[in-house]
């Protein structure tokens, strides 16, 4: 089955003064219909910049340098989301590929209801101000938010009503694939679980397909069913999130998972030392000066994503060409 989004070779960068500085770094990545994907990484290695790249929200100094996103539509075709024109972005979005941002409290307009706030872009890709309105009750039904909320502003909304309010707009035109950035970030651990199966109902019972990107392994391994990791502008790992959590591959994969709190106050591994910057990304692998595994190679060329198991890729020199470690 071809898959809802494909992203091939993509690189991203800044334009700084006087050169380019590369963010991200020929990232492969494949999202099947259906599935919930989770990224996932530590701050800063480049996760809203993919989804940004994702939706061709490219805004200065950020560029693309190459690569290619290719989105499948519902008629067979496919279209490269970076290859097009603005206008024709314009009419993909919403309708085929949606967005929760990363901290929708502060994403929706303080002066605006939540009314003109969700029809706006419905009357923008061509709906009456009636259908519009219908279409904004029901996906504000949909995640079991009263019709009233279209007469409110934001700030007479909580936290929990204001991410659902972002989720209601994301799916108000059924699109095929959602994006949801941190999307229980700075909210309670109950209204966080509540969001979390509002994601999995609408995979359910619209049959979207999911982007879920965190820093939380929590979240990752309560509802995605596919996980990629990324550091330092890279994906260096992917697989079944039960395959990842039960036999990580990559190094930095394994400290995620030992880094998560565990039942009965038992102590936990951190990771040493930070995610580099991209105006500081190591040579060779991006990992190597904080990998306990670091071999000389590490140090000299940058390993390349392969399949080390089925379904189970990795970038790292621990594993030869064919998918088997080194002793």
């Amino acid at each position: 089955m071809a898959p809802v989004l494909h992203m091939r070779d993509l690189s991203v960068g800044l334009i700084g003064r006087r050169r380019k500085i590369e963010i991200l770094s020929k990232v492969n990545l494949e999202v099947q219909p259906g599935e919930i994907l989770g990224l996932v990484g530590e701050s800063g290695c480049g996760k809203s910049t993919l989804a940004v790249a994702a939706l061709g929200l490219f805004e200065p100094p950020l560029c693309r340098m190459s690569g290619s996103v290719n989105l499948a539509l519902p008629d067979g075709q496919t279209e490269d989301l970076l290859a097009i024109p603005e206008s024709r972005l314009r009419q993909l979005r919403w309708r085929h590929i949606a967005y929760i941002p990363q901290g929708s409290m502060s994403a929706l307009n303080p002066v605006l209801k939540i009314q003109q706030q969700m029809t706006d872009t419905l009357v923008d890709h061509g709906m009456t101000m009636k259908d519009a309105l219908e279409a904004s009750r029901k996906a504000l039904a949909f995640t079991n938010l009263d019709p009233g909320v279209l007469e409110r502003y934001p700030h007479e909304l909580s936290g929990g009503m204001m991410q659902r309010v972002a989720i209601a707009a994301a799916v108000s035109m059924g699109p095929s694939l959602l994006i949801a950035d941190e999307p229980t970030t700075a909210l309670d651990v109950v209204t966080q679980r509540l969001i979390l199966q509002e994601l999995e109902r609408i995979r359910q019972e619209l049959g979207t397909t999911i982007i879920v990107i965190t820093h939380d392994m929590g979240v990752i391994a309560q509802v995605v069913d596919r996980m990629a990791v990324m550091y330092a502008g890279r994906i260096v790992e992917s697989g079944p999130v039960n395959d990842v959590f039960g036999a990580a591959l990559h190094p930095y994969a394994s400290g995620l998972i030992q880094a998560i709190p565990k039942p009965g106050g038992q102590r936990v591994s951190s990771l040493v030392g930070e995610t580099p910057t991209p105006f500081d990304y190591p040579a060779g692998c991006r990992f190597h000066p904080r990998c306990p595994h670091a071999m000389e190679v590490c140090r000299q060329r940058m390993p390349e994503l392969r399949e080390v198991k089925p379904g189970h890729q990795a970038a790292c020199h621990l594993y030869g060409g064919e998918g088997t470690a080194h002793e």
